[in-house]
C-alpha cells in the first residue's frame, strides 16, 4: 500500500497557528511604524506651511501674525490635536520679511521645536528643551 503525498490535517493547523503568532507580534509594531511616518509627514507640512507664510504675506499684501489676532484664522492648518504654540509672536510683513522667533509644534505624540531666522522666515528644528 502506497502512502498519499501531501499534507495532513494537522500540519496545516500547526503551520497556520504559528504563522498567527508571527503576525500577531509582528502586527502592532508595523502599525506604530507606519503612524510614526505619518506623523513624520505631518509634521513636515505644517512647518511647510509656516516656511510659506512669505509667499502668502506677499500675495494678500498684509501681514500675517501667528497667533492670530483675535478673529482672524490660522495661517497653518494643524491635524486634529494638534496645536502651535509660539513663545513671541511671529510677524510676516507684507513685504515677506520676519523677525526671528520660535515656537513648538504639539503633536498627539511629540513635541516639536523650532526657530523661525529673520529675515527670510527660514523654519529650523531645534532639540527639546
Amino acid at each position: 500500500m502506497t502512502r498519499a503525498s501531501g499534507y495532513t490535517l494537522l500540519e496545516m493547523v500547526v503551520v497556520l497557528a504559528l504563522m498567527g503568532l508571527a503576525v500577531g507580534m509582528a502586527a502592532p509594531a508595523g502599525f506604530r511604524m507606519i503612524e510614526s511616518w505619518r506623523e513624520a509627514g505631518d509634521v513636515d507640512e505644517v512647518l511647510r506651511q509656516l516656511a510659506a507664510l512669505p509667499t502668502a504675506a506677499r500675495e494678500q499684501g498684509r501681514a500675517i501674525r501667528l497667533p492670530p489676532d483675535d478673529g482672524a484664522s490660522m495661517p497653518a492648518v494643524l491635524p486634529e490635536g494638534w496645536s502651535l504654540e509660539m513663545e513671541e509672536a511671529l510677524v510676516v510683513r507684507p513685504n515677506g520679511a520676519c523677525g526671528n522667533a520660535q515656537g513648538r509644534l504639539l503633536t498627539r505624540r511629540q513635541v516639536v521645536d523650532f526657530r523661525v531666522e529673520a529675515p527670510f522666515c527660514r523654519i529650523i528644528r531645534t532639540p527639546p528643551q
